[in-house]
């Protein structure tokens, strides 16, 4: 009887901890080669990647809320600029932005953008990543991918949040966002609940482990 006992406790720990270790899967949210062959607007739509959704819009840099111009080659600013479709800014004029919201707290792994022009000799297409009061510079600092270029942050102090903001900056800047690389963190609830559940599952093979009583 106690044998089926441990059994049942060693399963239920273990139910615990599966669902935790889904929720720290890495999740990849594709745009490119995803959208129409044309623009089409829209201004705040929702992308789901396995248990994580994040939540896209556009706006120039006064705040100002424009249309989401989503295309095969990724999401981008409707507005004015190089490009009305692209997430750009023009000798020094209004820079345009993309904020992104995610229905959880997440550690960026990556961002991936198509039409950024590394520059022979310098950056051509600059970008700023930004999150609470910090920020991070985009430049030449990427895998120098042939149609889109993608910046690791795996390595990078990026710490966990909600919001990131990614703007246009330079004076010829154009690019759209192509992809999105994100691991959901763990709630501390959720951090608790995994302790008690490898406390559950260390009892239970240390008392499996002991000589039976004679």
């Amino acid at each position: 009887m106690f044998a089926h006992f441990k059994i049942l406790a060693a399963a239920s720990a273990l139910a615990v901890l599966t669902p935790m270790a889904a929720q720290a899967a890495a999740n990849t949210f594709q745009f490119y080669g995803n959208g129409p062959l044309t623009d089409t607007v829209s201004v705040a739509p929702n992308y789901n990647a396995g248990n994580l959704g994040v939540t896209v819009r556009a706006f120039d840099t006064t705040g100002k809320s424009l249309a989401l111009a989503i295309r095969f080659d990724g999401l981008g600013a409707f507005g004015g600029g190089l490009d009305t479709g692209d997430i750009d800014s023009l000798l020094g004029g209004p820079a345009e932005y993309l904020e992104l919201t995610f229905s959880k707290a997440v550690k960026l792994n990556a961002l991936s953008f198509s039409g950024w022009e590394n520059g022979l000799f310098g950056p051509i297409d600059q970008a700023t990543l930004s999150w609470g009061n910090q920020s991070l510079a985009l430049g030449t600092n990427n895998d120098h991918g042939l149609l889109v270029k993608t910046f690791d942050f795996s390595g990078a102090s990026v710490p966990a949040g909600t919001v990131f903001k990614i703007t246009s900056t330079g004076n010829l800047s154009s690019f759209r966002l192509a992809g999105i690389g994100a691991t959901a963190v763990p709630e501390p609830t959720t951090m608790l609940l995994m302790g008690l559940g490898l406390a559950g599952v260390a009892f239970t093979a240390r008392r499996a482990s002991r000589p039976a009583a004679c």
